[in-house]
């Protein structure tokens, strides 16, 4: 009968200590290059495969990280998704991936799933609304690390954030519609979230800059999907005198802010100039490719792993970390800009 492959025969085989393979096998950073080539060369020959339930029964950890967005059809989370999981596949993390659809009830379902299945961290792009601050204080007390991505609400939890400057993607976007020579700019403001009304104040930031006032008739409520720009945007086309271009909070309601421009029988960028901010997929192959405010989907998922990583180690940091990864400019043809 052969022998079992367990990690005993493995560390016998190379004369080292189980301990050692072990370390191998768990990715730390205490083990030495050729030491962990040769460990992970004679794994391979051997065929060994780690008994996962068993070893997170003795670790307490399932090398599994829950993944909570608010759409798994918006490209801008799904880039997200991309860069996490190529970061936690090479540390030998699985995912499990959670749609929230903007839904506060849904979002907390999602976190009690995911804690009922001992997952040893989250990653979380919160919803419209912060009604579940004790949900998420609880997992610090239970050791369940949480790194909150893109948007900035619960700002009485303690957990590291990755984020872009949205103060900054509103003067970016506002400055560029002054650059070219427009001086009516309404704003498409975004649903009542942190990020949201800090791209507004850019926006006011911006104009205040220019010697121009923020008038409340050019700011328009709005949201982040296409029916809220169009609805919003109909609003502005009414305003007189007529606002010369417009910034929309992010890409899908700047799409529906073009679509109703062109319902009312106008020209972009020649009537009115759009920008929007998040750089959507397929935003430059608009009928007029879309202006945006970008920043790195890929580097905040990477950066989101690695803070949740580093935070479900044995020896997490004691502080929250916060990551910022800067914005800018994508001029297109919708603001007059390049091709």
């Amino acid at each position: 009968m052969p022998r079992p492959l367990t990690m005993k025969r493995v560390a016998a085989e190379l004369g080292v200590s189980i301990t050692t393979v072990s370390k191998v096998l768990n990715n730390r950073s205490d083990i030495g290059s050729t030491t962990r080539a040769r460990v992970l060369a004679k794994v391979a020959e051997l065929g060994y495969r780690p008994n996962v339930i068993a070893r997170s029964l003795t670790l307490r950890r399932t090398r599994t990280l829950g993944i909570i967005v608010p759409d798994l059809m918006h490209s801008f989370f799904v880039e997200i998704l991309s860069g996490i999981e190529s970061v936690a596949r090479s540390r030998g993390y699985g995912l499990l991936i959670c749609s929230s659809n903007e839904d506060p009830r849904r979002e907390r379902e999602e976190i009690d799933m995911l804690r009922q299945r001992q997952v040893d961290g989250i990653v979380l792009a919160s919803t419209m609304s912060a009604g579940n601050t004790d949900l998420l204080q609880e997992l610090a007390a239970e050791g369940i690390g949480l790194v909150m991505i893109d948007r900035d609400d619960y700002p009485s939890v303690r957990c590291d954030r990755v984020v872009t400057d949205d103060q900054l993607v509103g003067e970016l976007a506002t400055r560029h519609l002054l650059d070219s020579g427009r001086r009516a700019i309404g704003h498409i403001c975004g649903p009542p979230m942190a990020h949201a009304r800090r791209r507004m104040i850019g926006y006011r930031h911006a104009l205040k800059a220019h010697g121009l006032p923020a008038r409340r008739e050019w700011m328009a409520l709005g949201g982040f999907m296409v029916a809220d720009g169009y609805r919003a945007m109909t609003k502005l086309l009414a305003v007189r005198p007529r606002i010369e271009a417009v910034f929309s909070a992010n890409d899908p309601s700047a799409i529906g802010a073009m679509k109703a421009i062109w319902d009312a029988k106008r020209r972009i960028p020649d009537d009115i100039a759009v920008i929007g901010a998040g750089d959507i997929m397929m935003g430059d192959l608009l009928r007029v490719p879309l202006s945006t405010v970008s920043w790195s989907r890929d580097d905040l998922g990477k950066r989101a792993a690695e803070l949740i990583l580093e935070r479900v180690d044995p020896d997490p940091p004691d502080l929250p970390r916060r990551v910022i990864i800067p914005p800018y400019l994508v001029p297109r043809r919708s603001s007059g800009g390049e091709e």
